[in-house]
């Protein structure tokens, strides 16, 4: 429940007004129906009292106003409840653990987050602050005056009361298996969606879409029939509801043959204030069903919530790196029974260019993971600055490092904003980091030049040129440490080789990770470890791994091919 209190907090000033005005509009409401039963009485004893009638506009008058001045908080606080139920979820994002993150689908997460932040605004504000602010004073205050008429038109609404609570248990029961059965499918379906929308040209080579299509067709059929099943559920009891509204009603209307005495302005009361007192009870068991559906939902959205976090992240550290040596020994890591790092010796001085090179799935990438602190290694030492790095917060190290991988981190926005995000940056500096990039000329044929719009994901780039503008970037930012993780695999030979010097010479004095992709890049590193299923199996310069290490020579042939990837 910690995230409901943290948004009730974020906005307990907000929170407080519109509770405050809702529980006054009620009151002027109801008391306005007692006020009206006394007039219309006075009228028929011709003894009409100036003052009420006076102060019976004055409510009337401050109710219009009071309801049109709470439309403010009601579309405020709504939206704000919502919009804050999702920047939790990217402050999650921010601190989840790395393994956790790996198992999440992004088609499933996005639609869980749409559900979790409706459910959590729905239980919140349709049924928390509701019940406190409109359902409760009028229930109360209905009552109250009710009981000032007769008292035994108390009774019969309490006996109803009992009747709607047993409908509303019978209801839940049907209503919850057909709810979670329409979240699970909304899931799958924007899955399929998010899938199909992210790789065309696999699916569109493949010809997937046809059996996508299908599968999506399917879960809108379950779709459809459950969230019409809910709405006939619905639609049942507000119907039984009316029934049994009616039948007070009538009962009120043939009170002078059950010998009751009732005057006409009592009875024009009591059928406004039956309404006032049975509604809040019809309106609670709706919600309340509505609520516990809601639950489905928003447990969902929790429980991604409440997945491990990276504690690494915010850990207390007085340690200051002076350098930027890292010294990895008898480095191990397995993933699901396994071993995909085997006891793996490096050392890298600060300012030394250091290539990884390997086939696929040799563990490469995990080792890259590893001194990133993303995964956390099981057995083994990994020292940045001679300080293990299982003691350092990760945020504070982060701040030195620059990390591009072979996906190309590029959103949506300007050439400019790709690369130094809001910073201001003299057009000048910015063309000539693109000039060391192979993109200037690219970008100066361009009629909007820095300004150009490249679309979501970059897609009006090339993945060479997607790629160019990621290691752009990191000309700009005042890193220690540079991993490069198959960075320019999008590349053709020339570029990829003209751009790889480039780095090398601008970061010299920098240390670089590097994950190659072709090995012809590579050449003029300081050191090379070549990785094979697991282990280290080699390490040297460029010459040295040519000359001595028979893998190096099978991955140098193969990428020489173009058949290493």
């Amino acid at each position: 429940m910690s995230s409901f209190f943290d948004v009730i907090k974020k906005n307990a000033g907000l929170v407080m007004s519109y509770l405050l005005l809702g529980i006054v509009i009620v009151f002027c409401e109801t008391f306005s129906v007692n006020l009206f039963q006394r007039i219309l009485d006075s009228i028929t004893l011709k003894s009409v009292d100036i003052g009420e009638i006076i102060l019976y506009s004055t409510l009337l008058i401050l109710g219009y106003i009071l309801n049109y001045v709470d439309n403010y908080p009601t579309t405020k606080l709504s939206s704000k409840i919502y919009l804050d139920f999702k920047i939790n979820a990217i402050r999650k994002i921010r601190t989840i653990d790395y393994k956790e993150y790996q198992k999440l689908g992004t088609g499933k997460i996005l639609q869980l987050i749409e559900n979790g932040s409706n459910a959590g605004r729905n239980i919140l504000f349709e049924y928390g602050f509701r019940i406190i602010r409109e359902l409760i004073p009028s229930l109360m205050f209905s009552l109250f005056f009710i009981a000032q008429i007769d008292i035994r038109i108390m009774y019969i609404i309490f006996v109803g009361y009992i009747l709607v609570f047993i409908v509303t248990n019978i209801l839940l029961k049907c209503l919850y298996s057909v709810k979670k059965e329409v979240l699970i499918n909304e899931e799958g379906f924007n899955r399929k969606l998010t899938r199909g929308f992210m790789e065309l040209v696999v699916f569109r080579i493949y010809r997937r879409f046809e059996n996508e299509i299908k599968q999506c067709v399917n879960m809108e059929d379950n779709i459809v029939r459950g969230k019409s099943k809910l709405v006939m559920i619905h639609e049942a009891f507000f119907t039984a509801f009316a029934v049994l509204i009616g039948i007070v009603k009538i009962i009120i209307l043939c009170a002078q043959f059950l010998g009751w005495n009732l005057s006409v302005g009592e009875i024009v009361a009591l059928l406004t204030l039956v309404d006032k007192a049975y509604t809040p009870i019809a309106i609670f068991n709706v919600i309340y069903i509505e609520k516990k559906l809601e639950q489905i939902a928003y447990e969902r959205y929790k429980e991604f919530l409440d997945l491990p976090n990276d504690t690494a992240l915010e850990q207390v550290d007085n340690n200051k790196i002076e350098n930027y040596n890292i010294e990895i020994k008898g480095l191990c890591y397995s993933y699901n029974k396994r071993q995909v790092v085997n006891n793996i010796d490096i050392n890298v001085k600060t300012g030394e260019a250091v290539a990884f090179v390997g086939e696929s799935g040799s563990g490469k990438s995990t080792i890259i993971k590893l001194i990133l602190g993303l995964l956390k290694y099981q057995n083994g030492s990994i020292k940045i600055g001679g300080i293990e790095l299982s003691k350092l917060n990760l945020n504070k190290f982060y701040t030195k490092i620059s990390y591009i991988s072979q996906d190309s981190p590029i959103f949506d926005g300007t050439i400019r904003e790709n690369i130094v995000f809001d910073r201001k940056i003299k057009d000048e500096d910015i063309m000539k980091v693109l000039d060391l990039v192979e993109l200037k000329e690219y970008v100066c044929s361009l009629p909007e030049g820095l300004d150009t719009e490249i679309g979501e994901k970059g897609q009006m780039l090339s993945g060479g040129e997607k790629q160019r503008l990621a290691l752009a970037r990191v000309f700009f930012d005042e890193s220690e440490l540079i991993i490069l993780d198959e960075a320019t695999s999008a590349m053709d030979n020339l570029t990829e080789s003209a751009i790889m010097n480039n780095i090398l010479k601008y970061f010299s004095n920098r240390t670089l990770l590097i994950i190659a992709h072709r090995l012809n890049s590579i050449e003029k590193v300081d050191r090379i470890y070549a990785i094979k299923d697991a282990n280290l199996i080699a390490e040297g310069t460029f010459a040295e791994m040519l000359d001595k290490s028979e893998y190096f020579k099978q991955l140098w042939t193969a990428s020489q091919s173009e058949d290493y990837k």
